[in-house]
């Protein structure tokens, strides 16, 4: 497959030395104000992959900031990047995009699809592409100058287009480079499966003082979920099994979807499923927040539990902890996030559907008395 890479993080090397050492023609872009990441790799002339699955040292052809040359005769596009690089990466990839294209956002961090098709649309870019996105990354992985370490493969990726008419073909297709995913209902029933904003940002708002002190030496899983604190994360995933049971979604507990994707080996507790975890808390446990601006707090309170809050009051299911900790976090950053609404319905005109309506137009993009869009 040709396939390209968008963003050069720990995700995105990943994917491409993997794919690569699959057999894949794999050309990997970032962004021209980040090129200081492609440059260890460029003198070493490819990625050294290490851990658990394929290893060995992957030569990449092609590591660019130029978007142009990235996009040009591709049988699909990885976007492997947080959430805010979604924004702007849709407006450099505008002018280039085909009718042929697939683009799946790996993760998407709740309506990835949506943000993406609406600054396209907003830039006169070419609205026909097909495009999805995955509940997490394929991997657990950290890397260093031109090495990355796998520390999970994931055993099983959700997956939904958008509109979901298109997850059929989309996922034919993705299943070429993993074979282990499964099709969501429709976007927003795998954005619900992303598991970070319920691990990271209420334990990490609960740390905050110590992630301040540490300067960088602080283990999330290790330190910052405690017995009590794990509390604090069963409530938030109690509210997120509300909302996926009002919209109709299989409701899957964070303790069941660690143990299916190869996060967790027990089902006893929330506390032990992350202190038990040979990724959290193994041999290379996961550091970090680094700072109380992390993505820790950033993303996962702007781009998924505000999203979850929305949907929320649109569906008429309470959300008292997802809103206090979006609260507690606008004041520790003094910005307004919910206000901001990043991912937000009202932001793509949904708020006020019915659950029925809601879901008619994740799987046919029609909205009430409108034909398809």
């Amino acid at each position: 497959m040709e396939l390209a890479v968008l963003g050069a993080g720990n995700g995105g090397i990943t994917i491409a030395a993997d794919m690569t050492l699959a057999g894949h023609k794999v050309r990997l872009f970032e962004f021209p104000q980040f090129k200081e990441n492609l440059e260890p790799l460029k003198r070493a002339g490819g990625i050294h992959l290490v851990g658990v699955g394929r290893k060995g040292f992957a030569e990449l052809k092609v590591m660019t900031t130029d978007i142009e040359e990235v996009l040009d005769g591709l049988d699909m596009i990885v976007a492997a990047m947080p959430a805010f690089g979604h924004k702007p990466l849709a407006k450099l990839c505008a002018p280039y995009l085909k009718n042929s294209h697939i683009i799946v956002l790996a993760p998407g961090s709740t309506l990835g699809c949506l943000e993406f098709l609406k600054v396209l649309k907003e830039e006169g870019g070419h609205p026909k592409i097909k495009i999805a996105e995955v509940h997490t990354l394929p991997y657990a992985c950290r890397g260093s100058d031109a090495e990355v370490r796998i520390l999970l493969e994931v055993k099983k990726l959700w997956l939904a287009a958008f509109p979901a008419l298109d997850t059929p073909d989309v996922i034919a297709k993705f299943k070429e480079l993993y074979s282990i995913s499964e099709p969501g209902k429709n976007i927003l029933d795998v954005g619900m499966n992303n598991g970070n904003p319920i691990a990271h940002p209420g334990p990490a708002l609960l740390n905050a003082g110590r992630v301040e002190y540490a300067k960088g030496e602080f283990y999330h899983y290790q330190e910052g979920i405690t017995p009590h604190v794990a509390h604090i994360v069963q409530a938030l995933d109690d509210e997120r099994l509300a909302l996926c049971r009002k919209m109709e979604f299989p409701a899957i507990p964070t303790i069941e979807r660690m143990y299916l994707t190869g996060y967790g080996i027990t089902k006893s507790s929330l506390y032990e499923a992350f202190h038990t975890s040979p990724v959290f808390c193994g041999d290379h446990p996961i550091q970090g927040p680094k700072s109380i601006m992390d993505r820790y707090y950033l993303e996962d309170t702007a781009y998924g539990l505000v999203t979850w809050s929305s949907l929320g009051k649109t569906i008429g299911v309470p959300t008292p902890t997802i809103d206090a900790v979006i609260q507690l976090i606008s004041v520790l950053h003094q910005k307004d996030y919910s206000a901001q609404g990043e991912r937000s319905l009202e932001r793509f005109g949904l708020a006020g559907l019915t659950v029925q309506e809601l879901n008619r137009f994740l799987e046919t993009e029609e909205l009430p008395g409108c034909h398809r869009k």
